[in-house]
């Protein structure tokens, strides 16, 4: 708050109070404005600025500086996710996948795995994708004769495995269609025993499955 300062000292009591003597029209003395006030430099310290606002944008410079690299991935740095738009290398050492899982693309068959086809019947396409192993296991029903076809051609080197199991009746003759080149000219395989195993081994060439091997009954 402004304080006025008088322009007259009073020499004693019987000095007489006048308006001249207590300068009441005199100008006040404004005290010192605290380090809380608000300033002239401080409201232009707090101004937004096209400086300040060039400084804090998202320039093309700062998404590369804090994007994952080939050397922070090398580096061994964990990341919560991590996008690769065009395909990945895995060197020697493998990759280890922690919770959460792989996903692989509709075209990727996944070697090493095994998955039931059902049901079994007349006639039988086999599938390939990231949900299918490289084992199929087809469970044969009564003495039910059946044929089998690729819905498409794995990439070459791709070893498909097809395993038989024949209930108490057996007798079915599995017939491999377009698609399937087979040791026999007649393309067949006979389940002829109940309650065995049979197993035939197709490779890849990137046009056919070709056989490569087949078993008598086990079990």
């Amino acid at each position: 708050m402004p304080s006025v300062t008088p322009g007259y000292t009073f020499t004693g009591a019987s000095d007489p109070i006048t308006y001249t003597k207590l300068n009441l029209l005199g100008q006040p003395t404004v005290a010192a404005v605290s380090t809380n006030d608000v300033t002239t430099s401080t409201i232009a310290d707090l101004a937004v600025t096209t400086a300040k606002l060039a400084d804090d944008a998202v320039t093309t410079a700062k998404i590369a500086d804090d994007a994952v690299t080939t050397d922070q991935i090398a580096s061994g740095n964990t990341y919560d996710a991590v996008t690769i738009t065009n395909g990945a290398t895995v060197s020697t050492g493998g990759i280890t996948v922690t919770a959460g899982g792989l996903t692989l693309g509709s075209g990727t068959p996944i070697n090493m795995a095994a998955t039931t086809e059902t049901p079994y019947s007349g006639s039988m396409s086999i599938s390939f994708g990231a949900t299918k192993g490289n084992t199929r296991i087809i469970n044969a029903t009564g003495s039910t004769a059946s044929t089998l076809t690729p819905a498409s051609i794995p990439a070459a080197g791709y070893i498909l495995i097809i395993r038989f199991k024949t209930d108490g009746t057996a007798g079915n003759v599995i017939t491999f269609g377009t698609g399937f080149k087979t040791l026999t000219a007649t393309a067949t395989l006979t389940l002829a025993s109940a309650n065995k195993y049979y197993s035939i081994m197709f490779v890849s060439d990137g046009t056919d499955l070709i056989e490569i091997s087949r078993t008598a009954s086990v079990g």
